[in-house]
């Protein structure tokens, strides 16, 4: 990749002006490789649900996902992605749509597409096993009351996209829970800079979160700092089981929402 021959496009994710500045780009410049963020994973289902697939998937009992460790993985992807979907159903768009847009426009003018995200269950497992139970507990009420919660501001989203927000926005983030911040954005920017760098191709458009364009464009920069592939996707770890107590505290928490919501208790 030649960094001059490089376009880093920031976007919202359920933005419809980030879905026409995306197309525009690409049928415009012609790369040859348009880079999505996105790992595998995400693409596949991002592309069933593009081409209304029905795919039938494996369900696993709590059984099995306290077997695999893997209680944080499913709670905190779940609850993400039912924020994302509300937010999105509220703006009238899909979430990722522009990266559907940036894939359609790559393979419409004959351009290879890189999918150069660090696999999601990675990085959920990492902010998980980073976060002190101060940070988790924190989290998982923030992401409740979240769900239960209406947004007044969504019209605005496309302010997301203005430097002096998003500093703003990554600011107050890394000073509420700075493991989460570490793992989420400083982490995955590194990956993201490192995937672009190991592209061939020298002309290349990377389609990102605009809160990931300045932590990217520091590493392209200074490559040296970019830590060993291997530390950033390890995700062992050892302790006390904190997500499933946490589990049970969501469920509860659940349960007795519902039932205030249908008046059968008084909370």
């Amino acid at each position: 990749m030649r960094r001059e021959c490089l376009k880093i496009i920031g976007t919202a994710h359920v933005s419809k002006e980030s879905v026409e500045e995306v197309k525009d780009a690409i049928y415009n410049e012609r790369p040859e490789v348009v880079a999505i963020e996105l790992d595998y994973s995400r693409f596949i289902r991002l592309m069933e649900e593009k081409n209304s697939v029905k795919k039938e998937e494996k369900s696993m009992g709590v059984a099995e996902v306290v077997k695999e460790k893997k209680i944080g993985v499913y709670v905190t992807s779940g609850i993400l992605s039912f924020m994302q979907s509300r937010i999105g159903a509220e703006l009238d768009i899909k979430p990722g749509s522009e990266m559907i847009a940036a894939i359609d426009a790559g393979y419409d003018i004959g351009a290879e597409v890189a999918l150069i995200d660090r696999d999601i269950n990675v990085t959920l497992q990492r902010a998980i096993n980073k976060m002190s139970i101060y940070e988790k507990l924190k989290f998982v009420f923030s992401l409740i009351y979240s769900m239960f919660s209406r947004g007044d501001e969504l019209e605005n989203i496309e302010d997301l996209k203005k430097q002096e927000t998003l500093e703003e926005v990554m600011e107050y983030f890394k000073k509420t829970s700075p493991s989460v911040y570490e793992v989420i954005v400083q982490e995955r920017d590194a990956y993201l800079a490192k995937s672009i760098l190991n592209i061939e191709k020298d002309h290349v458009i990377a389609v990102v979160g605009a809160g990931h364009k300045k932590g990217i464009n520091h590493y392209l920069n200074n490559p040296e700092e970019i830590p060993p592939i291997k530390e950033l996707t390890d995700t062992q770890k050892s302790g006390f089981p904190w997500m499933k107590l946490i589990l049970i505290l969501i469920v509860i928490l659940i349960i007795l929402t519902v039932l205030k919501l249908l008046n059968l208790i008084v909370i």
